[in-house]
């Protein structure tokens, strides 16, 4: 085998080497971003849920408010 040869797989053989740690690191990164919009999806449809109970009691209370007004003034 010629040097040159030699001397020019080392540099591909890194550079492949470089391309698969890239692409894992890339991959871990895809991975935690997932994860975390999974997180906060889960969070938003916690939110969502508690706005709508909110909503549910101030509609209770401003029915019994304004029952409790039209009984006074009658």
């Amino acid at each position: 085998m010629a040097k040159a040869e030699v001397v020019g797989s080392a540099p591909r053989r890194r550079a492949r080497r470089r391309s698969a740690e890239l692409q894992t690191t890339v991959e871990g990164q895809i991975a935690e971003i997932c994860r975390d919009l999974a997180v906060q999806t889960k969070r938003m449809r916690q939110l969502h849920e508690q706005a709508d109970e909110l909503r549910e009691v101030i509609h209770q209370w401003a029915g019994q408010s304004e029952a409790d007004f039209y009984r006074r003034i009658s």
